[in-house]
């Protein structure tokens, strides 16, 4: 007898085998051309099939890595509230987290010379207006409900799916709207304000990374997941590129992956092209997917096996008519 309740004992302390499932990643469309009106009920038409094709995937949520218009689309209200629309088909829990063409480059002629802080101000107030995900509603941690120093970073988000972590960063393409070191190319100079906006942004960032990496240990999590807008490693990779907006959350994430010593993947958007890698050498459980958009309507289905030593596989979905193959 008691040969048995000590089994029963030591079964009832140990973890519950985690199930594979599935999410969706995807970002950077629609995009119209300002100069081809006309085509562009078709590519938001594109989208809302595609919108299709991730509900019948069946995934237990969608991360949307920012970009919900182009560059050279005007920062109207219209515009920046039109993913609403194609959102809300979803029959899922979908995480959004901002990209660059939202806000960070709104003060260009291209987009209308719009005030950055106040379309930022109108997707937070519009977006993240609680601690839910949008589409079928799912619970959210975010950072301005966990971390009171930070109270206006309503965008950065966490949630736990079977011992793993998810957490958005709000890290945008355009250097981060960080002003570019002389030398650095593309040169970028933001209005009076924006080192501001980095700087403080910035440092939300790296303590919402820090806090999800300890609630990862804290909760024995058998991997982490970090989705943001901004590829980090492009200069490294095609030889040139904006990097000192980039370079505390860089080395930050290098070192959490290395030391959390569990599988980590980073998924972002930016460039348009599908891409899979592992860009830190000194963090080789780190691996990265950058996932189509603009043209390249597609989608990233991630199937995730907790038990697995190497728990990642990764699937496109979506038209494959306009395939952009260089991610340089």
């Amino acid at each position: 007898m008691r040969i048995v309740l000590a089994l029963i004992a030591a079964l009832a302390t140990m973890p519950a085998q985690a199930e594979p499932f599935r999410f969706v990643a995807f970002g950077d469309m629609p995009y119209c051309l300002p100069g081809a009106p006309q085509d562009c009920p078709a590519e938001e038409g594109r989208v809302a099939r595609l919108m299709g094709d991730i509900n019948a995937a069946q995934p237990a949520f969608t991360i949307f890595v920012g970009d919900t218009k182009g560059g050279s689309e005007l920062c109207t209200d219209e515009r920046t509230l039109r993913a609403f629309t194609w959102m809300g088909l979803a029959n899922h829990p979908l995480v959004y987290t901002p990209g660059d063409n939202e806000w960070t480059d709104c003060w260009q002629d291209r987009a209308g010379r719009f005030d950055q802080l106040e379309r930022l101000a109108l997707l937070r107030n519009r977006f993240f207006r609680d601690a839910r995900s949008l589409g079928r509603g799912m619970a959210l941690t975010r950072q301005a409900d966990a971390d009171p120093a930070h109270a206006a970073y309503v965008e950065n988000a966490r949630w736990m799916r079977d011992g793993v972590v998810f957490a958005t960063l709000h890290v945008v393409g355009s250097n981060n709207n960080r002003p570019t070191e002389p030398g650095e190319r593309p040169a970028s100079r933001p209005p009076e304000g924006a080192m501001a906006e980095f700087q403080a942004r910035d440092a939300a960032n790296l303590a919402w990374l820090a806090a999800s990496f300890a609630t990862a240990r804290e909760q024995n999590a058998r991997a982490v997941v970090i989705a943001m807008q901004a590829e980090m490693y492009y200069a490294e990779r095609c030889g040139s590129g904006q990097t000192s907006g980039f370079v505390a959350l860089r080395e930050a994430l290098a070192r959490e992956a290395a030391t959390f010593a569990r599988p980590v993947l980073l998924i972002h958007g930016d460039i348009h092209a599908w891409l899979q890698d592992r860009p830190v050498p000194a963090a080789p459980n780190l691996t990265r997917i950058m996932v189509p958009g603009a043209e390249d309507v597609r989608a990233v289905v991630v199937t995730v096996d907790p038990e697995a030593a190497y728990p990642w596989a990764f699937r496109l979905i979506g038209p494959e008519d306009r395939v952009r193959r260089n991610p340089c």
